[in-house]
């Protein structure tokens, strides 16, 4: 009765950032929208800033780990390698 197998905090994060960036592009539209109507409602202009910027936070707390594609490997093969890269074999 506990958090699940795969449950990782900092992904879960990153989803709310996620969802807290479309909430807050959604709110800078409308206040774009009122603008053109001649109508500003600035809280939506606050409230988008708000939630662009809590979302930006909590996509930053966590980092994918993306695995190699593989797709330059043959040109990492034929570079050169550095005296560095050889000393440590």
């Amino acid at each position: 009765m506990g958090a699940p197998q795969d449950y990782d905090r900092k992904e879960i994060l990153y989803r709310i950032g996620t969802f807290f960036l479309l909430m807050g592009i959604g709110l800078l539209v409308f206040f774009l929208l009122s603008e053109s109507a001649g109508q500003p409602t600035f809280s939506y202009f606050c409230w988008s800033m708000i939630t662009l910027i809590l979302g930006f936070f909590f996509r930053a707390q966590y980092k994918k780990a993306v695995p190699s594609s593989g797709r330059f490997s043959i040109l990492k093969k034929l570079k050169p390698k550095s005296k560095k890269e050889e000393a440590k074999k």
